[in-house]
């Protein structure tokens, strides 16, 4: 869906805009967004924003929760405003034009939250785009790996949740970091983009300072079936069934 041009994305309760935002609204945010485990969740904090898809659909399934929404960049921050302005739930979700590192610093932020979610700018010296925007958002020189987490650490109450996307090929720099920072893992999900294919993404569920001696949740989620028809992907149900609350309707034959 990120490549996909449009400009406008419609769900069951808000609609999103990015035209304006160098990431548009994909599938690693889509995956995210409802796979995490926000329902109980009353301060959530979505760091790098974006058009702001994570917090409205946090929002959406959270009821009694606040959001505040972080996100350097000017121009995506004015579209994930607009985006919220424009929703059911303006009161709730607050556009921060900040980086995540700064709202970290500031002791009114401190231990206030009890979720973080983040889809983080995860390409770490892969080749860049003359898009400066779009560097910022994908590319992690504005927000390593260690800050994104000592900015987590900051933010979360004892037992608050930190839920996010992150390749599989530098799973074990975030169980490192993680860790370091007193993060337990409590749930994850492998993903392949076709049930027959790799696992390119991993989503996790960390509690800080929570030691436990509980197994971990594990599972897999495939974007697409492995057959098609007629020439044409057939998507999962694990991946229809997440994204039901929100998706109005599927293509024709999904």
């Amino acid at each position: 869906m990120g490549r996909s041009g449009r400009r406008k994305v419609v769900f069951k309760q808000f609609e999103v805009h990015d035209s304006n935002c160098a990431m548009k609204v994909g599938t690693d945010a889509l995956l995210l967004g409802s796979w995490a485990d926000v329902q109980e969740s009353e301060r959530i904090v979505d760091a790098g924003t974006g058009s702001g898809i994570l917090a409205l659909m946090a929002c959406q399934r959270a009821p009694t929760a606040s959001v505040l929404a972080v996100e350097l960049e000017p121009q995506a921050a004015a579209e994930a405003r607009a985006n919220v302005e424009r929703g059911p739930w303006p009161d709730r979700i607050t556009i921060a034009e900040s980086s995540i590192q700064e709202i970290a610093r500031e002791a009114q932020w401190q231990r206030g939250f009890d979720c973080f979610v983040v889809n983080p700018p995860f390409f770490h010296g892969k080749p860049k785009s003359p898009d400066s925007a779009r560097n910022l958002a994908r590319h992690d020189d504005a927000l390593p790996l260690s800050e994104l987490i000592a900015s987590a650490a900051a933010l979360l109450a004892v037992g608050g949740a930190l839920q996010l996307i992150w390749p599989w090929d530098r799973w074990h720099e975030l169980v490192a970091e993680a860790q370091s920072a007193n993060f337990t893992i409590c749930r994850m999900a492998k993903v392949r983009g076709r049930s027959d294919g790799e696992v390119s993404r991993v989503l996790s569920h960390w509690r800080f300072q929570q030691n436990s001696n509980a197994s971990v949740t594990e599972e897999e989620i495939a974007i697409e079936q492995s057959n098609r028809k007629d020439g044409i992907p057939m998507l999962s149900e694990r991946y229809k069934d997440l994204l039901d609350p929100y998706v109005l309707s599927w293509p024709e034959g999904q």
